[in-house]
């Protein structure tokens, strides 16, 4: 901007449109490029294991021996590179991004006071500087730039909330929550993980910036919930009587969040966990229940209708899969063909 006022040419309305162009792409080639070092969340998480039906012997080893065996997780050169976004760094890079856009407002001060000192008495001026105050709601200067620094921020906080529950704790969170069963795996032991995850977050991130990767982090907690209660593999198994546990269970994750008021506003947290609520739900029905529900949900093979139950036929289906009953394992090998896990 300096060096744009110390030109000696002439400075009509094409050369300030010109500069705010230029300073507008520059923000945005910025945000985009922090964005493509992060790669694609999809290397964070595990792939989904194959569905399969309840068997008594449930093939632990060979299930195992199919996660170590997936390209994805060996590629040791995306794994440095992930490890590399600490929770630290990727929070220093949401500070920088928030500090950028909150200083585009000063900096179309700036460069209109230094214009206005240097063209006077140029009418157009005078009516630019009149009308900024409504630009803002109409066409921005930085419009763009604001645009894609906000995109940047969320695709970040997303990033990070991922990070920490399918990477940094994959372990304990998604491998082994409920294994071998809920009422010895219970959620209660992730409490303390997740509490010095979240301060790490907090003790670098900007105070504006706080609620929205908590928020980040809390869809991520509950997308890894899902992930083990829909997708957990053939040695995941529930009864209809672990429902009353995993609600609990929801609630002190609810609760972790909330923290006594000092946390994410209990209504959002609230808003969040309906998903999540919804599917322990399910769990606690009965299986024939369930299977009325799918068969008439799916008669006509349409998966994403919903039945009584208010769930679609695939949810319903993953919930069988895990169903510890020889009924849901005998449904599912003559409804949908699904195989037993084998050992």
């Amino acid at each position: 901007v300096d060096q744009f006022f110390a030109l000696q040419v002439p400075m009509r309305s094409t050369e300030l449109n010109a500069l705010f162009r230029g300073i507008d792409n520059a923000f945005q080639v910025y945000a985009n490029h922090v964005t493509d070092k992060l790669g694609s969340k999809e290397d964070l998480v595990p792939p989904e294991p194959v569905l399969t039906r309840y068997r008594k012997e449930a093939g632990i080893k060979a299930f195992v021996k199919k996660e170590i065996l997936d390209p994805r997780m060996s590629e040791e050169r995306r794994s440095s590179e992930i490890n590399i976004l600490t929770t630290a760094a990727l929070c220093v890079q949401l500070n920088t991004l928030h500090y950028a856009i909150s200083q585009l407002n000063k900096l179309e001060d700036s460069i209109l006071e230094r214009w206005t000192r240097k063209k006077p008495h140029e009418n157009f001026l005078k009516k630019l500087v009149e009308e900024k105050s409504k630009s803002f709601t109409k066409n921005d200067t930085f419009d763009g730039s604001r645009k894609d620094i906000n995109a940047a921020i969320d695709r970040i906080c997303e990033f990070t909330g991922t990070k920490i529950i399918f990477w940094d704790l994959r372990e304990p969170f998604i491998d082994n929550l409920y294994k071998p069963s809920v009422s010895k795996s219970r959620l209660e032991s992730l409490i303390e993980p997740l509490d010095v995850e979240l301060s790490k977050l907090c003790d670098v991130i900007v105070e504006p910036l706080r609620d929205r990767v908590v928020t980040g982090l809390l869809q991520a907690s509950l997308d890894g919930l899902l992930r083990v209660l829909l997708n957990g593999g053939p040695f995941r198994v529930f009864f209809p009587s672990d429902a009353k546990q995993l609600e609990e269970d929801l609630e002190i994750l609810k609760e972790f969040f909330i923290s006594g008021g000092d946390g994410l506003p209990r209504g959002v947290v609230e808003n969040q966990v309906a998903r999540a609520r919804h599917v322990v739900k399910l769990h606690g029905y009965e299986t024939r229940e369930l299977i009325d529900d799918l068969r008439s949900g799916s008669s006509q093979d349409m998966l994403g209708t919903r039945g009584k139950l208010g769930a679609d036929s695939e949810t319903l289906l993953r919930i069988l899969c895990h169903r510890s009953d020889s009924e849901a394992s005998h449904f599912l090998k003559k409804q949908y063909k699904i195989p037993k896990s084998s050992s």
